[in-house]
């Protein structure tokens, strides 16, 4: 009988024990235990970074470690002072803490200095109104070949190689770039409102956004049936989102004080909307709870009864309150859920949600707060007259953030 068969069973324990000892030592390295020959084996943390762009660097406290995308492992559980920087990008900066046998994850995204600005229209854009689902911006424009125009947003890497797209030409009593557009709740319907000399409501045209050359139907005489439907639409959906909200949050908004004086009064008004200035309008809410939910839905941008604006984090349950705003035209989400664009005074910058990381991507004239990001994040959407002579209407432009 040979060695092996007479010692197969002291073999087989001596494999097994093996595959354990090296698989448990696999579980260990992978969550981060990190042996010390002086203190015994050390728990640590792991960094997992992105950027966009990628290839930016990436320091920790002051240090050169790494270029984005990397994971770095192995560091000790404290807090580092974490900065991403590229050239030609506006910097990253922020302390993370670093949890044993955990993965903190950090997504930086960097903007450029200086972003390349290229026009969208050339023969103006008065009253431009985004839809409330951000792919559509409708607008009027003067003269014998003037309209009403729809410009479409998309996900697709040229969106605005789509181009303008006339739904209704001007008629003898009707000149779109005098009109304010009121979208319905569904992004597909809208209506033109005219009014006269005298700043009386003359007409209410309603328009299919997904049709050309249609006719107009004035429906002045349905006008409040119609609103009162969209509205209706507006608050069911509102309400069902609001669930997801703790009660403490929606108690707390500038909207629930205006909600009780509203009922103390026994009066009704449109609360003013945040979060959409291409929508606002005295004819619809298109914020009746004040809830503004970013675009995945698992976070919610509000003001609270102090004015100040909060961030609300659905699913980790945290709450951040955003810094102090001077001349603010407007704020709105970002693409991600994960940044707010805020056009304040003659700028216009990007923050993340917690309230840090605040960029500049503009600074110069922009007209009435327009601003927005288009559906991938490629660009922000503004209304602006740049260099052109005064007189000159004013037209869309995107500022390139990639």
């Amino acid at each position: 009988m040979t060695f092996f068969a007479k010692n197969r069973t002291i073999f087989s324990i001596t494999i097994a024990v093996l595959v354990l000892v090296v698989a448990a030592s696999a579980i260990f390295w992978a969550r981060g235990f990190k042996p010390d020959f002086k203190k015994g084996v050390e728990r640590t943390g792991l960094l997992v970074i992105t950027s966009t762009p990628t290839g930016a660097s990436v320091f920790l406290d002051g240090r050169l470690t790494a270029a984005t995308d990397t994971n770095i492992a192995y560091l000790d559980p404290k807090t580092y002072k974490v900065r991403i920087e590229k050239e030609g990008y506006s910097t990253w900066e922020k302390d993370v803490e670093v949890i044993a046998d955990l993965a903190s994850e950090i997504k930086a995204l960097l903007f450029p200095v200086a972003p390349a600005i290229k026009p969208l229209t050339t023969t103006g854009a008065q009253n431009p109104t985004m839809s409330p689902d951000g792919t559509k911006i409708v607008y009027g424009n003067s003269g014998e070949n003037g309209g009403l125009f729809l410009f479409p947003m998309s996900d697709r890497p040229f969106p605005f190689r789509q181009g303008p797209r006339l739904l209704i030409n001007n008629q003898a009593n009707f000149d779109f770039s005098k009109a304010i557009f009121i979208w319905g709740p569904d992004s597909k319907e809208l209506i033109a409102q005219f009014t006269d000399d005298e700043g009386k409501i003359s007409a209410n045209l309603l328009v299919d956004s997904d049709q050309k050359d249609q006719k107009t139907q004035d429906i002045t005489a349905s006008l409040n049936a119609t609103l009162s439907g969209w509205q209706a639409e507006i608050d069911q959906r509102a309400q069902t989102l609001a669930l997801l909200a703790p009660e403490e949050l929606k108690s707390a908004t500038a909207e629930a004080k205006t909600n009780q004086k509203q009922a103390a009064s026994k009066e009704i008004e449109v609360a003013p909307a945040i979060g959409l200035p291409g929508i606002q309008t005295d004819l619809i809410n298109y914020f009746p709870t004040g809830l503004v939910f970013s675009p995945d839905e698992e976070k919610i941008l509000y003001r609270n009864k102090e004015e100040k604006f909060k961030i609300y984090d659905v699913k980790d349950k945290k709450e951040w309150t955003l810094p102090e705003f001077t001349e603010l035209k407007d704020i709105s989400w970002y693409p991600d859920s994960s940044h707010l664009v805020i056009a304040e005074g003659a700028k216009i910058s990007i923050i993340e949600a917690d309230g840090e990381n605040k960029m500049t991507v503009f600074s110069g004239n922009f007209i009435d707060g327009f601003v927005f990001a288009n559906p991938a994040g490629s660009g922000l959407i503004i209304l602006t007259t740049l260099t052109q002579g005064e007189g000159t209407p004013a037209n869309l432009y995107e500022i390139g953030l990639r």
